[in-house]
């Protein structure tokens, strides 16, 4: 028998084997009863052969060393160690039993079941074009065949060491599934209050499975809800209750969506219907925060500056940029005291987000850290740079080195006594950006993504009518009602427009919205993936698809008249525009 390139293992069958195996088509001989004492079995890694006593059997996959673990095909060694095995639909388990023992394997997972109690393994058990591989080891310790290594052998041998009893079976009850409704009687759009009190002797369900658990029906009829939980070891039970829903109306299910979707939570509306709602009187003031927008080039394919400007004052910074070169790359903010004197620089607020190749994962949540931030002040400090003091910037946006493919974003705050010139930059992982920044190029923002510096980026809109008596939105970043920032491209000295305004801070003041009032977010131009400061409280915003149909809740207004503040920046990586919506709640039912 020719050796392939791999490694030899050998061991000696110590568990008692009933069954008999059968040889390879081409160069089977007749059945043979192995002998547990004497039998000798050879597996070849990188190859699918099994020798035993110099005859050839055939495995249904290669084995295969990976990441340091032996790994096997379950279903051909177990059965050619004379085990049964089979598979249980509920737990997705592959079971191995024999002697006593039961072992049962997940694919991707480390742990395995061996009567019952959970054990780890070297490796996760994986599916190799439905053929569960799983690290041998595990067999040889669930099975307890003991083994020694011997060069490049592995050998079992059980006649050195004696009989071994199985390990003790684990005593383990089914979970008991129990649920209860606070009513058996409801009617159309009346809140079902589900409480669960389903129970385990470990207290460990890992499962629960429900049907018809919804918060409220809107079709009258009699409904079933089920309850389906599941153990650590796969034991289950099930539980249904019926209730009844009338044809009384409480609310309909636009009213119910309104008045109950939690905040953050979207809810469906007719997108075209939103066009005639009664836009409010959009009329803002600024604040003097100056704009450093550096999101272009958005792909950024090679070293260089990718935006440079000097400022003083109060600054803003929005930062989206994604890494394109083969290597893995830094980016950093350089701030540059041009001046005789020493300067100070106050750190304001500021959320990173990244590197990850995902852009709207990275523009959400680097917006959300960035309102957390403006809300605790957990991030303020101050800085001084000497007189021809060049410094690094937000640690954050280079702590982590970009993988090829990787976006960042970052959103700040800071003030400076004096004209600071800061420039954003990205060089290869390993490179000095102070050292390295004399020589990098300008680089051209090419795509239609802008860069520049836009004066007056908060916008303020305050409003002292009563929001909410009737459907009303406040259509923003649109280029009509809200125009869009003009300013300059500070390295190329050309005019730059800021196409959707990303990086404005939008203060919205509310000083008079009506009880029972819905404010919520609704996306016009595509997917959209942010966050917005509402009353001290940072709110998500989630829209994947058929986003103009979709509206987040922002905020709910209880029995009376309430002043709501919403503080709202354009998410990077998302689309635009989109639209503030106050929409009035049914009266309270009788």
């Amino acid at each position: 028998m020719k050796l392939k390139t791999a490694v030899l293992l050998t061991f000696i069958l110590m568990a008692p084997i009933q069954a008999e195996l059968r040889a390879n088509a081409e160069s089977a001989p007749d059945k043979q009863e192995l002998n547990v004492t004497t039998g000798k079995t050879v597996i070849y890694l990188n190859s699918s052969e099994w020798l035993y006593n110099g005859i050839s059997y055939t495995l249904s996959r290669n084995t295969l060393v990976k990441g340091g673990v032996t790994y096997v095909s379950l279903r051909s060694v177990s059965e050619r160690l004379g085990y049964s095995i089979s598979y249980h639909a509920p737990t997705k388990e592959t079971r191995v039993s024999g002697s006593g023992i039961e072992a049962a394997y997940r694919i991707q997972s480390k742990t395995y079941q061996v009567n019952g109690v959970s054990q780890v393994m070297k490796g996760a058990a994986y599916s190799d074009r439905g053929v569960l591989m799983i690290p041998l080891t595990s067999l040889t310790a669930a099975f307890h065949i003991p083994y020694k290594l011997e060069g490049n052998q592995i050998i079992l041998n059980p006649s050195s060491s004696g009989s071994v009893s199985p390990p003790p079976v684990h005593n383990n009850e089914a979970p008991k599934a129990y649920f209860t409704t606070d009513k058996d009687q409801y009617r159309i759009g009346e809140p079902v209050i589900v409480t669960d009190q389903s129970t385990d002797d470990e207290d460990a369900i890992v499962d629960r499975k429900w049907e018809n658990h919804e918060p409220a029906f809107f079709e009258p009829g009699v409904v079933e809800i089920k309850l389906q939980v599941t153990d650590q070891h796969g034991l289950s039970s099930e539980y249904s209750k019926r209730i009844e829903i009338t044809s009384d109306i409480l609310y309909t299910k636009d009213e119910y969506a309104k008045r109950f979707t939690p905040v953050g939570n979207t809810f469906d509306l007719n997108g075209k219907a939103v066009l005639s709602y009664q836009a409010l009187p959009y009329r803002y003031t600024t604040e003097p925060y100056v704009l450093f927008r550096a999101s272009g080039p958005e792909t950024v394919n090679s070293e260089g500056i990718l935006y440079q400007d000097t400022i003083s004052g109060p600054t803003r910074f929005m930062i989206h940029h994604k890494n394109n070169l083969t290597t893995k790359a830094r980016f950093y903010l350089i701030a540059h005291n041009n001046n005789d004197a020493a300067a100070s620089i106050q750190i304001e607020s500021e959320g990173m987000a990244g590197p990850t190749p995902y852009p709207e994962l990275s523009g959400r949540l680097a917006g959300a850290r960035y309102w957390e931030s403006s809300i605790t002040g957990n991030d303020q400090r101050n800085l001084q740079l000497a007189a021809g003091e060049s410094m690094i910037l937000f640690d954050k946006l280079n702590a982590t080195a970009a993988s090829p493919g990787d976006v960042l974003s970052m959103n700040a705050d800071l003030t400076s006594d004096a004209p600071i010139q800061y420039t954003m930059l990205m060089v290869q992982a390993d490179q000095d950006p102070l050292l390295a920044m004399p020589s990098l190029p300008d680089l051209d923002p090419r795509e239609s993504i802008v860069r520049g510096t836009f004066a007056d980026s908060t916008r303020v809109f305050q409003y002292d009518g009563i929001v909410g008596k009737k459907a009303e939105r406040l259509p923003l970043t649109d280029n009509t009602t809200d125009p869009f920032q003009e300013g300059m491209d500070g390295l190329q000295n050309r005019v730059a427009i800021n196409s959707g305004n990303y990086g404005v801070v939008y203060k919205i003041i509310l000083n008079h919205v009506a009880p029972d009032t819905v404010i919520a977010f609704n996306p016009r131009g595509g997917r959209y993936f942010g966050s917005a400061r509402v009353n001290q409280q940072v709110v998500d915003i989630k829209h994947s698809s058929d986003t103009q149909n979709t509206a987040t809740v922002l905020y709910r207004t209880q029995s009376q008249e309430e002043k709501v503040e919403i503080w709202l920046s354009p998410a990077a990586g998302s689309n635009l525009p989109f639209s503030l919506l106050f929409l009035p709640l049914s009266d309270e039912p009788k």
